[in-house]
């Protein structure tokens, strides 16, 4: 049996970066995948999907050519081009993971873990079945798509995130059932080939966790792009007839060629079946404490399989957070300013608290507003639909910001280190942005939050 110092069982962005800095530091470690290095952000998430909105984003401009002063005639797209232009996106990033992998000297076993007691893990491929044991052993599994008890299982047709990501041919119909990140980003990827989409959200809006004047105001955005867009519904009924999904939606029958079932993703914690270790749980989650143990002595996890946002960044934050604790630095770690990105047209980002949820806190809030039509590079690249908006306490700390817009994901970066390292808003303002950039739409958010903003 062979036996590590540390032993991930996941090669995701939780899994991979622990098992490189470690290796890196001196450690004998092992990493078990069942499927490609990368986990599902890089092969089933957060790449492929971008890849995808990439062409679809790319198509758009090409179609409204005449905005900027071009011609572009006949415009058209290969499906399968893409397609294959995705897969290439995902090798080229797994191989690099691979070799950073092995340039670290980290082993790779690649099939079904089972966590056995003592810190043995059985791995099963086609090949064989090992067992390997460790000194310690961390639990980077990921999450699974989630599908209710009761919902179709005939995955031809009603689709999860995966089969979507799969997809031979752009459906003429698709049903998606929930509206929120992976909704909407399916949503427009199809819709802009051609599809005629139809979201239908439970909730009172899309984008649940979203301030929601933001999301008030983002339904428009996105109706007006040729989404048709149900909120506050339920799917009342759900079933397949002559190889077409039909779906009863307030109280209208419709047919549509495929479905596809968004409602969020759940723990994998398949590694848990049937060999014989339990471990205490905090809801769906695996329980932990502060530095990640596991109620089993020696059992670690991070990532998607123990509580907080299910986001790739937030998995590579635990395993770094991890990797430095075990490497002795005193380490303070918190959820509190965790970004969230959706990267549809427009994109949005967000960070800290919502305005809903600081007047729920009873917390005093100063809100900023800047809109990118009143931005010179939104204006002059022809972006410049959506606004910042900041929440700023009593003492000018900055405890939230939504933004909406042109580069929305890379924008999100400057909110989030304010909030996190708690500065406030007269010394962040001496920080000169340059011009033209995006980045002074929120520069003039955090200004107008005191009243004092140039173009407000």
């Amino acid at each position: 049996m062979s036996h590590f110092d540390l032993l991930i069982i996941g090669a995701g962005p939780a899994g991979y970066p622990l098992a490189t800095a470690m290796a890196r530091y001196g450690s004998k470690v092992a990493i078990i995948e069942r499927d490609s290095a990368g986990g599902t952000c890089l092969n089933w998430g957060c790449i492929p999907t971008k890849a995808l909105l990439a062409s679809s984003k790319q198509y758009h401009q090409m179609q409204n050519a005449q905005l900027w002063g071009l011609k572009a005639e006949q415009v058209g797209f290969d499906w399968t081009a893409i397609m294959n232009r995705k897969e290439v996106v995902i090798k080229t990033l797994r191989q690099g993971i691979e070799k950073m992998l092995q340039a670290a000297g980290v082993t790779l076993f690649r099939g079904n873990a089972k966590l056995l007691p003592g810190r043995n893990v059985r791995v099963e491929s086609v090949e064989n079945t090992v067992e390997i044991s460790a000194e310690r052993i961390c639990l980077a599994t990921g999450s699974v798509p989630s599908i209710p008890a009761g919902m179709p299982v005939d995955r031809s047709i009603f689709w999860t995130s995966n089969e979507a990501l799969s997809a031979a041919h752009v459906p003429e119909s698709l049903l998606i059932i929930g509206g929120g990140v992976i909704g909407l980003e399916f949503g427009q990827i199809f819709s802009s080939f051609g599809s005629k989409v139809t979201i239908v959200e439970m909730m009172p809006q899309i984008l649940p966790g979203l301030d929601s004047a933001t999301a008030k105001r983002l339904l428009p955005v996105f109706k007006k792009a040729g989404l048709e867009i149900f909120t506050g519904q339920k799917v009342e009924a759900l079933d397949e007839e002559n190889g077409r999904v039909t779906a009863t939606i307030a109280g209208q029958k419709r047919f549509f060629d495929k479905a596809l079932l968004a409602m969020g993703r759940r723990p994998n914690l398949s590694i848990l079946e049937g060999g014989g270790v339990s471990l205490n749980m905090d809801g769906r989650f695996i329980a932990v404490n502060s530095k990640f143990e596991t109620s089993e002595p020696g059992i670690y996890a991070i990532g998607d399989a123990i509580p907080g946002p299910m986001l790739a960044h937030k998995a590579s934050y635990d395993a770094m957070t991890l990797a430095d604790i075990w490497r002795g630095r005193e380490i303070r770690h918190t959820y509190n300013s965790v970004p969230a990105c959706v990267y549809t047209h427009p994109e949005i980002a967000w960070v800290g608290l919502s305005e809903d949820e600081a007047r729920a806190k009873g917390v005093p809030v100063n809100v900023g507003r800047s809109l990118f039509s009143a931005n010179g590079k939104a204006v002059a690249a022809g972006d410049s639909d959506g606004q910042v908006k900041t929440l700023t306490d009593e003492k000018g700390h900055l405890i939230g910001a939504i933004i909406w817009g042109p580069e929305a994901s890379n924008l999100i970066i400057e909110p989030t280190m304010l909030s996190e390292l708690k500065i406030p808003n007269r010394e962040a303002r001496t920080v000169i942005h340059p011009h033209p950039t995006l980045s002074e739409a929120f520069s003039e958010a955090m200004a107008s939050a005191s009243g004092e903003a140039v173009h407000g």
